[in-house]
């Protein structure tokens, strides 16, 4: 939406198409486009490879030509998808500066070579650069996404990142890829002002209501209780006065912290639990995270009122399914609002898709490309073991919250032969329920026909 924000501005007309809706050649032909930009992260490559087959096969067909650049996690971290998918050009890291020069390059018919973060071959960008200045640049085109979705206005709620950068290096994340990547273009983590982010918000709250809830996407929307955190904590209870939700790291989440968000108005927030022992979290998750910090932050959530999300792992490479199962009481324990489970599955680039591959746990060219609730793509375990592990991940938010006297009944059923399908539509459709009743009620439509269009596209999300 940022990016259409900026190519707007530049006065280039923008379209948005979302796959599962419309055919990808469709949308170019009635859009007349001239350039169609991907944005990509690795789970989804599939669709997107069979979205520009289809292209590919019209522009043969039809001999007019159309540009096709590819940003986002999947070409950053994996450029030799420039190759495998015959593209023109991939952006590796921020967009902001280089896909407006692109275009203007495009339309004078200028050379693209040397354009900071934009690459011609799959040896990667020529030059790097990191957007500093937040602040420079419009505020994100929601109008595009709404037609594209038209229920969604009808929500209550809204979303936002207020800055980008994660100073962590967890071996599972993108983020200490990225960090090594631009090592030396700027500081990593980089901030909006609040009086950005508010305005922004406010003009939302004008332009798009109603607003009852409000979601910030940062990777880590506090590192710790700073002049920032001070000032929005002030200025956001006084001026917008909106229940939100963000994303926290438990050692992140101190007194200091948990105070000021509670303060903002802060309903409820995210804190990933990963693994259940320490030896697992960061010896080969490399989480830096002590079972008591973990314990703690729980704790200090529950003492500011403050409902809780977090997921956890389970087939992690050099684990065993007894892992699994004490990562599973170990969440439990930690008594989150909302306990989601996945299935790992180590991202192209990552430390832990290296780990995986240098112990032979993956065979050679295997597909890393899975769902929550999918199959591990790990050699290590048996059929058998990779069906419990998924069940897993279907019924763990149902076992960490069910009564205690359910627990044993529910060990059960997740060791049982229970089909995945049915572990699934039982388990996920639990988990959007409590996921929408207890991490973001204000936002629940209060439309029927909106509630069941939400409902029915966020339960296929999951399955």
């Amino acid at each position: 939406m940022l990016l259409a924000a900026i190519a707007q501005k530049a006065g280039h007309a923008v379209g948005l198409t979302i796959l599962k809706k419309e055919p990808l050649t469709k949308a170019v032909e009635t859009f007349g486009a001239d350039v169609v930009a991907y944005s990509v992260i690795g789970s989804e490559i599939d669709a997107f490879k069979q979205a520009d087959d289809a292209l590919k096969r019209r522009m043969r067909a039809t001999g007019k030509r159309v540009f096709r650049i590819m940003g986002g996690p999947h070409p950053t971290f994996s450029p030799g998808i420039l190759d495998e998918m015959e593209l023109d050009a991939i952006c590796q890291g921020d967009g902001e500066r280089a896909f407006p020069e692109l275009l203007r390059r495009l339309e004078n018919r200028e050379d693209l070579a040397g354009i900071p973060n934009i690459a011609l071959t799959s040896a990667g960008a020529e030059k790097r650069e990191l957007i500093v200045d937040q602040d420079a640049y419009p505020f994100a085109d929601r109008d595009l996404y709404y037609r594209a979705v038209p229920y969604l206005p009808h929500t209550g709620l809204r979303s936002f990142i207020t800055g980008r950068g994660c100073p962590f290096s967890c071996s599972y994340c993108y983020n200490h890829a990225y960090n090594n990547m631009f090592k030396g273009c700027g500081p990593i983590m980089r901030r909006r002002s609040v009086e950005h982010v508010l305005a922004e918000i406010e003009e939302v709250i004008k332009r798009y209501p109603p607003v009852r809830f409000i979601r910030f996407f940062d990777d880590i929307f506090a590192l710790r209780a700073d002049e920032w955190l001070e000032e929005f904590s002030e200025k956001y209870a006084a001026r917008i006065r909106i229940p939100f939700y963000c994303l926290m790291r438990p050692n992140t989440f101190n007194e200091d912290t948990a105070r000021l968000l509670a303060k903002a108005g802060c309903y409820s927030v995210s804190m990933a639990v990963e693994a259940g022992t320490e030896a697992i979290r960061n010896d080969i998750l490399e989480r830096r995270l002590s079972d008591e910090e973990m314990v703690n932050a729980f704790e200090l959530a529950r003492k500011y009122k403050l409902r809780t999300y977090g997921n956890t792992m389970v087939a992690i490479p050099g684990t065993t399914l007894e892992d699994d199962f004490t990562s599973l009481e170990f969440t439990r324990r930690l008594g989150l609002t909302v306990p989601t489970f996945s299935v790992c599955s180590p991202s192209r680039g990552t430390k832990l898709a290296q780990i995986a591959e240098e112990n032979e746990y993956l065979e050679p060219n295997a597909d890393l490309i899975t769902r929550f609730s999918a199959l591990s793509p790990l050699n290590c375990y048996t059929r058998r073991e990779k069906e419990i592990q998924a069940r897993i991940a279907c019924l763990g938010t149902m076992y960490c919250t069910v009564p205690k006297f359910m627990t044993p009944w529910m060990k059960r059923l997740i060791r049982s032969r229970l089909p995945l399908g049915i572990a699934r539509k039982i388990g996920f459709s639990f988990t959007v329920f409590r996921i929408a009743t207890c991490l973001f009620p204000h936002a629940i439509p209060r439309s029927p026909v909106t509630m069941f269009k939400v409902a029915v596209d966020g339960i296929r999300y999951f399955w």
